[in-house]
């Protein structure tokens, strides 16, 4: 990939105006929603551009998730294993993991409400074909924290841990892409939490479903 969400410096130029571009697009309509046209009008560019930089809507798209997913996946990597040398637990292999979703936004171009619905586009839209490089980071991903989860956790059976982590993911997608909802559908009784305060209850969440026994009910 040529860049990375916190990349700064040459935004003028033809390249990085039509990444731009695209990003505001896709953060509001998702990818399929937004056509090379589009994409041309809102950067200042024409196809040829596109076409000369990317080689298609399609590789210019993979840009775009490279930019966000690659560097969530390589962090969330990095967080476990050192959790792992601390002897961290349940909750600490969870924040590792969520973290990097959640933090990275302070470290973007991007403005944050934009950047939790791109990146919730990026993870969640399933019309798009993921990159060879994006698909095999999370499968890194999934199978380093499947194992970590496992060894704290060894009387959950593997397929099981494979579903609640899935699970876990999805409460951070939704969260990314459609948390803003939450405080107009209940007129602000939920609050505006900070990023901080967010992953709290994500993790909290996330924690009593992992340790949870199968078929328990309260």
């Amino acid at each position: 990939m040529s860049g990375e969400a916190t990349l700064e410096g040459g935004r003028g130029s033809t390249k990085d105006r039509i990444v731009e571009a695209t990003e505001r697009l896709v953060a509001e309509s998702g990818f399929e929603g937004v056509s090379l046209r589009d994409i041309t009008n809102a950067a200042g560019v024409n196809v040829a551009a596109v076409n000369y930089h990317f080689g298609s809507k399609e590789k210019l798209y993979e840009e775009i998730q490279g930019r966000y997913i690659n560097p969530v996946n390589r962090e969330r990597l990095e967080r476990l294993e050192a959790v792992l040398a601390e002897g961290g637990g349940v909750r600490e292999i969870l924040e590792a993991f969520m973290r990097p979703f959640l933090s990275m936004v302070t470290r973007s171009r991007v403005k944050e409400k934009l950047y939790f619905k791109l990146v919730g586009r990026c993870v969640m839209d399933q019309n798009m074909d993921m990159s060879d490089e994006m698909r095999e980071g999370f499968e890194r991903v999934g199978e380093a924290y499947i194992q970590a989860l496992s060894d704290v956790l060894p009387e959950v059976a593997r397929d099981e841990m494979w579903w609640r982590l899935h699970f876990c993911s999805g409460v951070v997608d939704q969260t990314l892409l459609y948390g803003g909802m939450l405080k107009e559908f209940t007129r602000g009784e939920s609050g505006d939490p900070d990023i901080e305060t967010s992953l709290s209850r994500i993790v909290d969440f996330c924690c009593a479903g992992l340790l949870s026994k199968k078929g328990e009910t309260r």
